[in-house]
């Protein structure tokens, strides 16, 4: 759907328009998504499903230097068109082979040399602004926001963590919050996206954004009126930043090495070519949350990709060092960030299949990415790797990078590096979205792979560069190091219905130091999970990663073998998926299919439950299933489990007993065993 407002030149419709009451409207193809644009008494949208208000009529505008409000008062339509969308892609990496690119587009022309396009789908809806004005403009801001009907039920959050003033340079990965309609960022806070609203009748919309290029990000704050209503808040355009290093990011230093932080903004959002388009905001429906997981709109509406080459692009499993602070136990050599340790992560990782080794901050010297750490010798362990069939990731802060892509992508692709993890851009300004995608097509002429951690959520790019693997934006596990008051099992559910819904999310599961929320400690350097075993196997299939992370050290998982096999077996990416079941603060259960295997898992809170586990989604005939659950005594030591096969037919309703924090996985191949099935 790359430059959706030109492909409505081919096929074009023109549509029926309400003159009196100047409304323009876009519907899925099955029935139940509308999105309207009305234009008294200023230009607004809101939006149905099954003919319910999911989102009241909000304001929405475009202020450009020069030229004026697009989408003021006395705003009249010239013309509206409309063009049916059809056909399935291929997705090169993806949670589904293929995407269903069906949607109802209606663009909106106004006096001026401007547009609203408005599209239409099964999983959601989606509106965007697209402008032909010559050269260059100024965008001074941007008029975005959501008003909550009254049948809002709840409202599910992440609040930007604003620790210097500004909460636009974040780590986009506080927990969600639950509140109502009122209640949503009622203190001053700034919201980020995705945020999920629930309705009375059970149905739910998640909000977020596509396509988002060369522009500041998508994020809320409170409007100033007594209604339920949020309004956009968009990163200035950065004037001046001062080079940090510390955490605290107070203290200057000469030269960028972690972090560039911005000290001065200007009072414009973002200065652009002005013939373009600008980024869908997207409203993600479904049901019932269990469904959100299927949706795929924010990769449909996302430009095509701009590589004829995807594969040499291999996605993968991780042997990780930083979370298990290279605890490595029974060996010869002194365990750390040294070559000997790295050769003893590769030989593990070739042992069992895993495609990479990331090595993390350490590596280079002074955070420096061209200056090599004499403890570990780069170019060697990057030989040895490749010589054994693993590859090297580099970690680097992005600063290193900033206008040195090439000399540096130049020269670890020479030696044999595969990728790069690019660590704490922590802002969603316009020159940040500008070096994502830069470095990420400069990074595709090197063949090396990204995963960007340290950023806000996912927004369609690794649809238009598939070599971008993941993103971080997610209260992940690296949180258990130092936090002891959060309740990440709550915090695991809320981050899969809402952030998730966006895209990939490089949570990085696998430990297998497991404890009950009474026993929970955080621990820096020998960290551990809350929550069972069996929680930490779920998550493997549950968490959308296909740059996934084992986040423990070899040492634990050769103690733990059954898991560890079982969990380095779970693909990366996926070929169908399907919802199970769900509510949002309870539990959550999915299964994926890839080539002719299924997974299935779910996760819960800290109550124990049973759930059903409907094995419909297998078709048809008998099928062998290797479970991991919860043990009876996973109360008190949530490291016991129970590993069992069974063989079952399609369609069997499985119980699923999870302990508190827990978790239950299984992997089902078709049976070659005669004989009774085995359904209890």
């Amino acid at each position: 759907m790359e430059n959706l407002g030109r492909i409505l030149l081919a096929g074009v419709v023109s549509t029926a328009l309400n003159v009196l009451g100047q409304i323009a409207t876009a519907v899925s193809p099955d029935g139940k998504n509308e999105i309207r644009l009305m234009t008294e008494p200023v230009l607004s949208y809101a939006v149905y499903r099954g003919g319910v208000e999911r989102v009241a009529p909000t304001p929405l505008s475009l202020d450009v230097e020069g030229i004026g409000k697009l989408g003021g008062a006395g705003t009249s339509i010239l013309r509206t068109d409309a063009v049916e969308l059809k056909g399935v892609a291929s997705t090169p990496i993806y949670k589904k082979s293929t995407v269903d690119e069906r949607a109802n587009i209606t663009a909106v022309t106004f006096n001026g040399g401007w547009k609203v396009v408005l599209a239409a789908r099964d999983d959601g809806v989606a509106y965007r602004f697209e402008t032909e004005f010559p050269g260059h403009v100024t965008v001074k801001d941007e008029v975005a926001g959501v008003v909550f009907p009254e049948s809002v039920a709840a409202i599910y959050a992440g609040y930007c963590n604003d620790k210097r003033g500004d909460p636009l340079q974040s780590s986009w990965q506080s927990i969600y919050t639950t509140t109502d309609a009122f209640g949503v960022a009622s203190k001053g806070e700034t919201v980020y996206l995705p945020l999920v609203a629930k309705y009375k009748d059970g149905a739910v919309m998640c909000v977020t954004e596509s396509d988002l290029l060369d522009y500041p990000g998508w994020n809320m704050r409170r409007a100033e009126v007594e209604s339920p209503m949020l309004v956009s808040c968009m990163a200035r355009y950065p004037v001046k930043v001062r080079n940090t290093d510390h955490f605290d990011e107070t203290v200057p230093i000469e030269r960028p090495l972690r972090y560039r932080h911005v000290t001065e903004r200007a009072d414009y959002i973002a200065k652009t070519v002005g013939t373009r388009t600008y980024p869908w905001r997207v409203f993600m429906l479904a049901s019932t949350e269990s469904k959100l997981c299927e949706a795929d709109i924010v990769y449909a509406l996302a430009t095509h990709c701009k590589l004829k080459d995807t594969d040499w692009i291999k996605p993968g499993k991780v042997a990780w060092d930083w979370w298990n602070d290279w605890n490595v136990s029974g060996v010869l050599f002194k365990a750390g960030c040294n070559t000997a340790t790295y050769e003893y992560y590769i030989d593990f990782a070739a042992r069992f299949g895993l495609e990479y080794v990331i090595m993390d901050e350490g590596w280079s010297k002074h955070l420096d990415v061209m200056e090599v750490n004499p403890d570990t010798d780069v170019p060697h362990l990057v030989k040895y790797a490749n010589e054994r069939g693993v590859g090297i990731i580099l970690w680097c802060a992005w600063p290193q990078l900033v206008g040195r892509q090439n000399e540096v992508f130049a020269k670890y692709a020479k030696m044999g590096v595969k990728g790069f993890k690019i660590d704490f851009m922590n802002r969603d300004d316009q020159v940040m979205e500008y070096y994502l995608e830069e470095t990420a097509r400069i990074a595709a002429d090197w063949k090396l792979v990204l995963d960007y951690h340290g950023m806000h959520k996912p927004t369609g790019l690794s649809r238009m560069y598939p070599n971008v693997l993941n993103y971080e934006g997610v209260h992940g596990l690296e949180e258990v190091k130092w936090e002891d008051g959060a309740d990440f099992p709550r915090s695991d559910l809320m981050s899969f219905y809402c952030r998730q819904s966006a895209g990939p999310m490089d949570y990085t599961p696998g430990a297998m130091v497991n404890m009950t929320k009474a026993q929970f400690r955080s621990n820096y350097s020998k960290p551990g999970s809350q929550g069972t075993r069996v929680r930490q196997m779920a998550l493997m299939m549950l968490c959308e990663a296909p740059l996934q992370m084992l986040c423990d050290s070899p040492t634990q998982y050769l103690h733990n073998l059954e898991c560890f096999e079982f969990m380095a077996k779970v693909p990366v990416v996926w070929d169908e998926m399907i919802g199970l079941g769900g509510a949002m603060e309870d539990y959550v259960a999915v299964a994926r299919r890839k080539g002719d295997v299924w997974h299935a898992s779910a996760i819960g809170s800290w109550q124990p439950q049973k759930i059903e586990i409907d094995t419909s989604f297998l078709g048809g005939g008998k099928w062998l299933a290797e479970i991991f659950s919860d043990g009876i005594n996973a109360d008190r030591d949530a490291a016991d489990y129970v590993h069992s096969t069974k063989v079952i037919m399609a369609g069997f309703k499985m119980t699923a007993e999870l302990g508190p924090g827990g978790g239950w996985t299984a992997r089902f191949v078709r049976s070659a065993i005669n004989g009774q099935v085995n359904e209890k």
